[in-house]
């Protein structure tokens, strides 16, 4: 009976196989690394890109006439913040989820944008109530200094809160819980505008942070 041979390969052939697939790993690592990159920076301009676009049916902030009160009850009208730029918010002082998330994230993101060695001064961030019932001026004092960075409130009357979330295009409804909390489904972008005015884009909720800090950027250069 005859013996079959199998044709092995050398020993030494064997092992410069092996060295050629470890030798390629870094390579596809750079690779892989570069392809994520373009792809998270192709995605970043072209939700950049879209903001702007959608911004044509959004009016700039000295189209947006106003005549409210700030945190310290000083009567405030939307040509005090020319020249400036702009990160507007609706929110209110009760909201348990959505407005501490939002008001934190642009804090964190400022503080990125002051360490990259850009000022962050000029950033006016406006934090507009949707329930001025019961965020009056003292209660707006009193939440927002919970957060590490300048914020000025705005508030004043049902009327004038509801007209000047009009202007903005924003919206807000009071919903009712079973429990009996009182809580508002209402618009949760961050409007983004430039020192001279212009509206530039939004921030949306849950936005990645990068695109945040980027988008930031873009006010303030």
């Amino acid at each position: 009976m005859s013996e079959k041979h199998q044709n092995n390969p050398p020993e030494n052939e064997q092992h410069a196989g092996a060295g050629r697939g470890h030798s390629q790993r870094p390579f596809l690592l750079i690779v892989g690394i570069l392809l994520f990159a373009g792809l998270a920076g192709g995605i970043f301009m072209l939700a950049n890109r879209q903001a702007e676009t959608s911004g044509l049916g959004f009016p700039d902030f000295e189209d947006s006439s106003f005549t409210l009160l700030d945190q310290n009850a000083q009567k405030v009208a939307n040509a005090d913040f020319a020249g400036r730029p702009i990160a507007l918010f609706f929110g209110y002082s009760y909201c348990p989820d959505v407005c501490p998330m939002t008001l934190t994230v642009l804090g964190s993101a400022l503080d990125e944008v002051k360490a990259a060695g850009m000022s962050g001064d000029d950033l006016q961030i406006l934090f507009m109530t949707v329930d001025p019932e019961r965020d009056t001026p003292e209660q707006l004092a009193a939440y927002l200094s919970l957060f590490d960075m300048k914020v000025t409130g705005l508030t004043g009357d049902k009327t004038s809160v509801a007209k000047a979330l009009g202007n903005f295009g924003a919206y807000a409804q009071q919903v009712e819980t079973s429990s009996g909390d009182i809580l508002f489904d209402h618009s949760s972008a961050v409007y983004l505008y430039r020192a001279n005015g212009k509206f530039k884009g939004t921030i949306v909720y849950n936005e990645p942070h990068r695109f945040v800090v980027e988008k930031i950027k873009s006010i303030l250069e």
